[in-house]
């Protein structure tokens, strides 16, 4: 075991198991549940009653054994596969409600712990994969990891953090754990003979991404449980618990400013200190002597030369290799994982480890068994095969598993990767370029970092949406100044594969002239990268070619439905904020674009972004342009929510007139606009509007023996019968009724959810003939 059981788990799982039976009986409710058993790691899926295990792999480290009971149970309770993150842990996927508590027993004997694996916990503390291998070193952090994990996960307060909480360690300045995005990174560094770290706080990722701050240059190793401890219980106390999209220590830290924040610091750091507290207890990894080992396998070929080139490296102690293993996405079938751990039990138990690439990584090798190793990893690791670059490419789960995911993006790693693949390229030329994929803005997929990344957003096209990436680049990791990569433009989904093998056409060969990706980037790669965005700026029409309507991997157009709790009004803000977006955009372009045609072209969508971006709010849609500015005249100008001031520019607009669009005009009503969208409350309401829920009238009951108001919302697609029937709730008073019918599939699926999601009642659901019959009391 790599770290140490605390004793009190065996006592958390029997209480995870007694809640689990309540639930399952009847006698507990769903976010009741939700709060105890994510801080175990166990995520609810897609899928109906399916859930994600993610196992605590300290530093990445799992012995043999270790990953055969995790391939073993998820060969019984789960599906074929189990995945690799890019927090260096272990997920067992598809496991059933009733098989949680026996996975979560079985991996406790195995010395192995999911608790903290989400919520507002301490999360795995990550380490360089070569940790201990590395010939070029400062020195063997992996201890670090081991000690600091047994330390954290013994104290209560870990489970009880206002939001996740983030440690890593580096063996090298190259900063390969990502130390510096991390809410507490430590860097290992010399001084004077003294082993030491370099530390930074107040990273971290994320949808709001921020570089960490250099919070000193060295600290002696002995310091490293204070200072963690000594942040850890800053953020406890200091922490937003009330919105969770502010609570995290980056924010802390910009909430309190550096001085405070790290006066508050020094205060616990030194509180730690008094409380009589003693450094971490570090033991020194020692090579593990091998047991009866099989025979050995040489091994001569052009193919096995070129495979030691690309994922084999000499380590530091004479006589031993590390191997790398591709895991595409991190995607390893259970029994190519009982395959692997039988292959490395005679080599001890310190020969592997997880990597933040989502690969795998063994360790302490002896060079006659390469070949052993070559063997078995051509039929369980078919990547091996194929270039580096690939290999550590980075895609998150994206939507097809995860509720918050917008894009497929595994699929778009896969048609990226046969793209490229088919492409004639010399793709071993970029080894060490790092491409990333995240699902979202969150960035679970690591784009922030990368040399070129991207993340999922939702590209429109009239009035159809379509999955598309932000295209993001220039990550920097490593050295003294770390930085996070910057938007240089949007491409469809479906185009991303195309536009990535076009850029690496244009780059490859200019990639001599420099030292770095970054040097090219800055000197002439993000001419590079727009140039080739360009060629895919022009998204067909839907009645044209609807396969760029379908992410990849997918069978059904793109939709917004099926992201969990509240994913309706993710929707909803998700419709508003393209348009917001493409406006602020066209009037980019529009500030150097001369008087004619074009302009007159750029005057009109913007007009039509800006009249278009509320209407949802109002529950209307709008299926022509004409119709978007009488819906926006009928709702808006009409309605008083619109300066009158600004009705000449919506007349010429509803009568197709582009040259009477002023250019300021419009500017003024986009901001004006964008204004009304930031004071609009949580039911969709603008100041002055009537809101039942600040005591205004409620509607008189209405509908079948008036119980409720009544709305039939079949036939109206998601969001918008989410959002009328959002309108309709503002307008009743608590503890009435509203009774709406919803068509099967998403709808039904969704909706219901997301108005308890919102703390309303579902008094009942009843399915009538195709539709269903739902009962909403309002809270």
């Amino acid at each position: 075991m790599f770290y140490e059981i605390p004793t009190t788990l065996d006592g958390e799982i029997e209480d995870l198991s007694a809640l689990i039976a309540k639930f399952r009986e009847g006698r507990l409710d769903g976010p009741t549940l939700k709060v105890h058993r994510v801080p175990f790691g166990v995520y609810e899926q897609r899928k109906e009653n399916t859930y994600m295990v993610r196992i605590r792999c300290a530093g990445g480290a799992v012995t043999p054994a270790q990953l055969k009971t995790v391939a073993e149970l998820s060969d019984r309770y789960g599906a074929e596969m189990i995945h690799v993150t890019t927090r260096q842990e272990l997920q067992m996927h598809d496991v059933a409600l009733e098989n949680v508590v026996p996975v979560v027993r079985a991996l406790r004997a195995a010395g192995l712990a999911t608790r903290g694996g989400g919520g507002n916990t301490v999360r795995n503390i990550t380490a360089s994969h070569d940790s201990g291998a590395n010939p070029g070193e400062v020195f063997d952090v992996a201890p670090y990891a081991f000690a600091l994990t047994s330390r954290l996960i013994a104290d209560p307060e870990s489970w009880r953090m206002p939001r996740k909480f983030k440690f890593a360690f580096s063996n090298s300045p190259e900063d390969t754990a990502h130390a510096a995005f991390h809410d507490v990174g430590f860097i290992a560094a010399m001084q004077n003979g003294a082993k030491g770290f370099r530390v930074y706080i107040a990273g971290g990722l994320g949808s709001k991404p921020q570089v960490g701050h250099l919070y000193s240059p060295f600290v002696p190793a002995d310091d490293v449980y204070f200072i963690a401890e000594g942040t850890k219980r800053l953020f406890s106390k200091h922490g937003n618990r009330r919105n969770k999209h502010a609570a995290r220590l980056r924010f802390l830290w910009n909430t309190l400013g550096q001085d405070k924040f790290l006066e508050l610091l020094e205060q616990e750091i030194q509180d730690v200190r008094r409380s009589g507290a003693l450094p971490l207890t570090v033991k020194d990894r020692k090579v593990p002597t091998p047991s009866i080992l099989p025979a050995p396998a040489p091994v001569t070929s052009p193919e096995f030369d070129l495979w030691k080139k690309r994922y084999v490296k000499e380590q530091k102690q004479a006589g031993l290799y590390s191997v790398l293993v591709p895991v595409l996405m991190g995607k390893f079938k259970n029994r190519h994982a009982l395959a692997l751990a039988d292959f490395l039990a005679p080599f001890g138990d310190d020969v592997l480890r997880a990597t933040i690439e989502q690969n795998l990584f063994l360790i302490n090798i002896p060079e006659a068994f390469l070949g052993n190793a070559y063997q078995l990893l051509k039929t369980i690791s078919p990547m091996s095969a194929g270039p580096r670059f690939l290999a550590e490419s980075i895609a998150c789960a994206g939507a097809d598993t995860c509720k918050l995911g917008i894009c497929l993006s595994r699929g778009a790693l896969d048609a990226s990767v046969d793209r490229l693949s088919t492409s004639g390229l010399d793709l071993d030329r970029l080894a060490g370029l790092h491409m990333n994929i995240s699902g979202c803005p969150n960035t679970c997929g690591q784009h922030m970092s990368a040399d070129l990344g991207f993340f999922g957003k939702v590209g429109r096209k009239g009035q159809k949406i379509y999955p598309a990436y932000t295209v993001v680049a220039g990550g920097a990791i490593g050295g003294d100044a770390p930085r996070l990569a910057q938007p240089v433009g949007d491409v469809s989904a479906r185009d991303m594969p195309d536009f990535v093998a076009e850029f690496f056409k244009v780059y490859l060969p200019k990639k001599d002239k420099y030292a770095t990706f970054l040097e090219y980037l800055e000197a002439e790669g993000r001419a590079d990268i727009q140039a080739a965005l360009s060629h895919f700026r022009d998204v067909p029409e839907y009645e044209a070619n609807q396969k760029h309507f379908v992410d990849w991997s997918a069978r059904d157009p793109f939709s917004l439905v099926g992201r969990g709790v509240g994913e309706c009004s993710a929707g909803i803000f998700d419709m508003i904020e393209i348009d917001l977006k493409r406006a602020k955009q066209l009037q980019q372009e529009l500030g150097g674009t001369p008087a004619g045609k074009e302009r007159e072209a750029l005057l009109s969508q913007m007009a039509l972004s800006t009249a278009r971006m509320l209407l949802v709010t109002r529950g209307v849609e709008a299926a022509t342009e004409r119709q978007v500015f009488e819906r926006f005249n009928e709702h808006f100008m009409k309605k008083g929510l619109v300066d009158p001031r600004f009705q000449p520019l919506v007349d010429a607009a509803l009568a197709g007139e582009a040259s009477r669009l002023d250019f300021e005009g419009l500017k003024a009503l986009a901001e004006t606009v964008e204004t009304l969208y930031k004071s609009m409350n949580d039911s969709l309401r603008f100041p002055g509007e009537i809101d039942c829920a600040r005591g205004a009238e409620p509607k008189p009951a209405a509908g079948p023996a008036a119980e409720a108001l009544f709305r039939d919302y079949r036939g109206v697609p998601c969001p918008m019968n989410f959002v009328k029937t959002k309108i309709d709730l503002a307008g009743i008073g608590k503890g009435d009724r509203l009774r709406i019918l919803l068509d099967d599939g998403p709808p039904i699926e969704n909706v219901p959810r997301s108005v308890a999601g919102e703390g309303h009642q579902v008094v009942e659901q009843v399915k009538q003939g195709a539709h269903w019959s739902v009962l909403i009391e309002k809270r």
